[in-house]
């Protein structure tokens, strides 16, 4: 009898680091689904208390720099127009890219200054990027710093062979 008594009175192991592990990891499977699925909301409230440009933006205008560099042909002209482009990318900050692909008359002035297009071809261009239809959901997904959403926007336009509009319109033909 008495050691029926000290069997029970011997508390058994527990597994409490199994059970603290299996915690962490559901909290931190929990906080990368949400990281998912608000990752832009999170970007922009980044973007807005710094006001600078966060690292998602840095590797986005990387990712198109090199875009736009690969595109070059050995012609000077289109090269250095390219490189340009290229340039001005870098420098420019995100939030002010964002700004323009909400506002038409914003977007003038960032073709004005980044083109050296006079104010009547950059309200122009601008008009032209704002009326086009094809061209506004990836238009609002800058706008709302989707970096994803626009990527599939862009690679939605070349599926459908409508990225030829999009240079025709920039490039006035």
């Amino acid at each position: 009898m008495d050691n029926r008594i000290q069997l029970r009175q011997q508390k058994k192991p527990r597994h409490r680091g199994l059970k603290i592990f299996g915690i962490i990891a559901g909290v931190l499977v929990l906080l990368i689904i949400a990281c998912v699925f608000f990752f832009p909301q999170i970007n922009n409230t980044i973007r807005n208390v710094t006001g600078s440009d966060t690292p998602a933006d840095a590797a986005v205008k990387s990712r198109l720099v090199s875009e736009i560099t690969a595109q070059k042909t050995g012609n000077a002209t289109t090269d250095a127009a390219l490189q340009r482009a290229a340039d001005t990318l870098k420098e420019t900050k995100m939030s002010t890219i964002m700004k323009a692909a909400q506002d038409q008359d914003q977007a003038a002035v960032l073709l004005q200054k980044t083109t050296g297009a006079n104010q009547a071809q950059a309200k122009l261009a601008a008009a032209l990027l704002f009326r086009e239809k094809s061209i506004t959901p990836l238009r609002q997904a800058i706008a709302s710093g989707d970096y994803y959403r626009a990527y599939q926007d862009v690679k939605s336009l070349q599926q459908q062979g409508d990225t030829s509009t999009l240079q025709n319109l920039l490039t006035g033909q």
